[in-house]
């Protein structure tokens, strides 16, 4: 060792591939940090769906309530809504109540059960009453990455054609249904008897 050199000039030195191992990770986490907190303060109800305007998706599963087999054809031939719900989830616990007020106008709501046991799914409805006119256990949840689901709750407004007009992220409450579910349904109801614009769908 000479003496300008030092002990440390003597160990080792990291190769700078390792520096890389650590920047990686940390330029990732930033960029998702920086994703995440743009979506901050957005309202989650106005995301646009790639379904909307395309026919319900194909599917047989069990009704929830007798495990008999149902497909898109058992479904309602006027305009309705399609809620995807599960006991497990705690926003729909907080619409449930909602739904009850709409379905008590005649408005009818067809329920996804969305990964969720029979058992526990008819628990919640002996629970907290029962809104839908019929339900669809959807305990794989196919249907529901069919549907292109984020979550739960998310509510549809289908028409007398199977097709569906409106996708609504989030809990319904009482000014989204009048904003832009009621008008929706009110709409598509009055074009099957008479000439009118489905504009309050989009």
């Amino acid at each position: 060792m000479t003496d300008m050199q030092t002990s440390e000039d003597l160990l080792p030195q990291p190769p700078k591939r390792r520096l890389w191992l650590w920047l990686i990770p940390l330029l990732l986490f930033v960029g998702l940090a920086f994703l995440l907190g743009s979506r901050l303060g957005e309202d989650p109800a106005i995301q646009v769906s790639q379904m909307v305007g395309k026919p319900l998706p194909a599917f047989s599963l069990p009704n929830l309530t007798d495990g008999s087999p149902l497909t898109a054809q058992d479904l309602p031939k006027t305009p309705y809504l399609l809620n995807v719900w599960g006991s497990w989830c705690p926003s729909c616990v907080v619409e449930h109540p909602m739904l009850l007020e709409i379905a008590g106008q005649g408005v009818p709501i067809v329920g996804v059960n969305y990964k969720d046991t029979q058992a526990d799914a008819l628990s919640y409805l002996a629970k907290h009453q029962d809104p839908f006119v019929l339900n669809v256990q959807d305990e794989a949840g196919g249907l529901g990455l069919d549907l292109g689901l984020t979550g739960a709750p998310e509510t549809f407004v289908v028409d007398a054609g199977g097709v569906i007009r409106l996708h609504l992220v989030g809990i319904v409450d009482a000014d989204n249904w009048r904003d832009r579910l009621q008008p929706c349904l009110q709409a598509l109801t009055q074009a099957l008897t008479q000439a009118g614009s489905t504009d309050a769908c989009g």
